[in-house]
């Protein structure tokens, strides 16, 4: 269901880009996931906390425009892979996750559309998260599973000097997981908006 709802959303930012150029926007970069929370294991239960930096591309696109702000869809993917660590007997895995997030943004000053010209701006926003997590080739802390539900998000974003048309956003969000865990995640991002 997510990868076919994916495949049509970005089909629709390539055609959109292309038929409506002025209102498709993307940017790349990294963000940085903690997720925490208890997970259930055959006998009991055990915490659980993972910090997973991923890849991030973020294509979005104005839906409503006026002269300072605007309002966006978009969907930042995030890909990654990790070594994970555990204390109990030094043990070591191999984290992979992926990251496929669909949100609505308030976008008001920089970058909120392709012709704002001002220096600083920022966004305000929600949407729904699936963040699939899996960790292999560990004695300890084998875990295979998704983590999904509402987020709220938000950020900064500002001119990089002598780069008139492009721009940084810093930004972060929090997700309250719907699935049995109930695993909560804390991410921030870095990504460079061209």
């Amino acid at each position: 269901m997510f990868k076919r709802f994916y495949c049509l959303l970005f089909v629709l930012c390539v055609c959109s880009s292309s038929l409506f150029s002025q209102h498709f926007m993307q940017s790349a970069g990294a963000t940085i996931s903690a997720i925490t929370g208890t997970v259930k294991i055959p006998g009991g239960s055990e915490s659980f906390g993972l910090s997973q930096t991923n890849l991030t591309y973020f294509p979005r696109f104005n839906f409503v425009e006026n002269e300072h702000s605007s309002i966006s869809v978009g969907a930042p993917i995030g890909l990654g892979i990790a070594i994970v660590t555990n204390t109990i007997g030094n043990d070591v895995g191999i984290s992979f996750a992926y990251d496929l997030p669909l949100v609505v943004d308030y976008n008001i000053g920089c970058k909120s559309t392709k012709d704002n010209d001002r220096s600083f701006g920022g966004y305000v926003g929600a949407g729904f998260g699936y963040y699939k997590i899996n960790i292999s080739n560990s004695e300890y802390s084998n875990y295979n599973g998704a983590t999904y539900g509402p987020m709220v998000r938000g950020g900064v974003r500002f001119k990089l000097p002598n780069w008139d048309s492009y721009a940084l956003t810093i930004g972060m969000y929090y997700k309250k997981g719907m699935e049995a865990d109930k695993l909560t995640t804390i991410g921030f991002n870095v990504l460079y908006d061209f």
